[in-house]
């Protein structure tokens, strides 16, 4: 599927929003290319952290990515992912920085440094170091674990000291992991259904901080969540990507679950007509039940008796 054309990256923005924000991404850029940036130089490259692998640059910019034991063309399509994700990114959250290093399967990379899920290296990220590196033995997972990853980048830099809350930094995330995948409508269905019998608020969306560091498998990193954050974003902008308080959240989630069960049943107002329409299926099916055995209980008392056969002589003795 050509990525490019997955999710329009705008669709959220007002035209001057949009523009602003072009001018903003097009300024970083010109000053990291031309005059580097304090920030920067204080974000090692993979080479830097990890001497013992070979690594080839492959972009460079505030989202700096290399890769290590990798063909030219792997390559290049990690990189459209990232770069497709971070664009999305830079949008909605704002300018961040951070280096991507794409481990190959031949790379001499230590991989037992950080080890996930199947006790070897998926991905790991850390946001005080503004690194993420991550295996690409399953090509299939490395793009939408980029987006999680710089997702939670870009919440870190933009947000609160200590971390920006959680578990929404990381259901935002999950936003960004399914619009590479173009899951969206996918994910819809499936909260629809599981929202059919509740409509109120339920998570504690800031009960929590990011961590600094994590370690994670892609592989087991699958939600429908994210499809709240699509509601949110719909509704309110891309501005409520980095509010904080809670309560404003839990509104939304309860305007989102009541949007959901308009979509499933066609009415906004929770609905208690199922349970009447159920009991009366139910009363039915029972009539219907007894009916039928009675039947079958009457039909069989009517049943004539055949008559019984001579015996066989000799069979029987006096």
């Amino acid at each position: 599927m050509p990525l490019g054309t997955v999710y329009g990256h705008r669709r959220y923005l007002s035209p001057v929003k949009s523009f602003a924000l072009s001018l903003a991404a097009v300024g970083i850029a010109a000053s990291v290319a031309l005059a580097g940036s304090p920030s920067r130089a204080a974000v090692p490259s993979c080479a830097e952290r990890f001497p013992e692998a070979t690594w080839r640059t492959e972009s460079v910019g505030p989202i700096s990515i290399e890769s290590s034991a990798l063909t030219q063309a792997l390559a290049d399509r990690f990189v459209g992912e990232i770069d497709l994700a971070a664009g999305w990114i830079l949008d909605e959250i704002g300018p961040f920085e951070v280096t991507v290093c794409l481990v190959g399967v031949e790379s001499t990379f230590d991989r037992t440094r950080w080890v996930s899920g199947s006790q070897r290296f998926h991905a790991y990220m850390d946001m005080d170091s503004r690194l993420f590196a991550v295996n690409t033995d399953r090509t299939g997972f490395v793009g939408p674990a980029s987006a999680w990853a710089l997702a939670h980048h870009a919440l870190w830099q933009h947000g609160v000291e200590g971390g920006n809350p959680e578990p929404i930094s990381s259901v935002i995330a999950h936003w960004y992991r399914a619009r590479l995948l173009d899951r969206l409508d996918l994910y819809h269905v499936d909260v629809m259904v599981d929202n059919f019998f509740d409509t109120e608020a339920v998570i504690s969306w800031t009960a929590d901080r990011q961590t600094p560091t994590l370690e994670w498998d892609p592989e087991t990193n699958f939600t429908a969540i994210g499809d709240f954050i699509d509601f949110a974003v719909a509704q309110h902008g891309t501005e409520v990507l980095l509010e904080s308080d809670p309560r404003r959240w839990s509104d939304i989630e309860a305007e989102w679950r009541v949007a959901l069960r308009a979509d499933l049943t066609g009415r906004t107002t929770p609905t208690t007509g199922w349970i009447a329409g159920v009991s009366i299926a139910l009363a039915i099916v029972l009539v219907a039940l007894v009916a039928a055995a009675a039947g079958i209980y009457s039909k069989r008392r009517r049943r004539r008796r055949p008559p019984t056969g001579e015996a066989i002589p000799g069979f029987f003795s006096e």
